[in-house]
């Protein structure tokens, strides 16, 4: 569980960090950051979507929204949120909901931590999830100078989701083929431009209703090596 700390508490801090200096940053810089950051995230989510098999990635898609709307997964989600809020950051901030969601999923949707969590779960080997703690920590404080806290206290979300797959790697190991991690890929990289689209405010998505996506190319890969 060690690099599973280290990643869920890079992005704390590197996050708070990123939320403490943006706010001293000029509106100017901070609008020319929010305009310029989700093209990267959007280049990030195209290069993943691109993975995988495409029937397989969008029947995923459509599966995981379809379940996550009827559990109303975003509406729970932002509720933790907005409780998180009130119990640690002193005063409102009107984007920590967005943040917080926004990093939850940017975190965890890719086949990165599920990787590290099994080689770190499996064979103590943490090599992979501390190079993502790098990269996750870096990404967190150049996107909290425009999304604030909420960015930040994803460290919550990754701890949660990578914690449960290291608990559970020998289980899973054998599940995810090649095949496996590019229809994980695909699914959260589409997942990924969502989050784009959304910080650009060009489409409101309910990006929480998007989480289940990621389950399903992991139950087809099942059904297809047991069944």
């Amino acid at each position: 569980m060690f690099a599973v700390v280290v990643n869920a508490g890079a992005v704390f801090v590197l996050g708070l960090l990123g939320s403490i200096l943006g706010s001293r940053f000029p509106v100017k810089v901070q609008e020319s950051i929010m305009k310029f950051l989700p093209l990267s995230v959007l280049v990030l989510g195209v290069n993943s979507a691109l993975k995988g098999d495409t029937i397989v990635v969008i029947m995923s898609v459509v599966i995981g929204v379809v379940i996550g709307e009827f559990l109303d997964l975003d509406g729970k989600l932002n509720t933790f949120a907005d409780s998180l809020q009130r119990k640690f950051v002193k005063g409102g901030e009107s984007n920590f909901s967005e943040g917080f969601v926004s990093g939850s999923l940017l975190f965890c949707v890719g086949s990165m931590g599920i990787l590290g969590s099994i080689d770190a779960g499996v064979s103590g080997d943490y090599n992979l999830l501390l190079a993502k703690s790098t990269l996750d920590g870096l990404s967190a404080f150049f996107l909290a100078t425009s999304l604030g806290y909420g960015m930040a206290f994803s460290g919550i979300s990754i701890l949660i989701y990578e914690g449960i797959i290291v608990l559970i790697a020998g289980f899973l190991a054998p599940i995810l083929s090649p095949e496996v991690i590019a229809n994980l890929s695909g699914t959260g990289g589409i997942t990924i431009i969502a989050i784009c689209l959304s910080m650009l405010n060009l489409v409101d998505y309910k990006l929480a209703n998007a989480i289940p996506s990621i389950l399903i190319p992991i139950i087809y890969g099942f059904i297809i090596k047991f069944i």
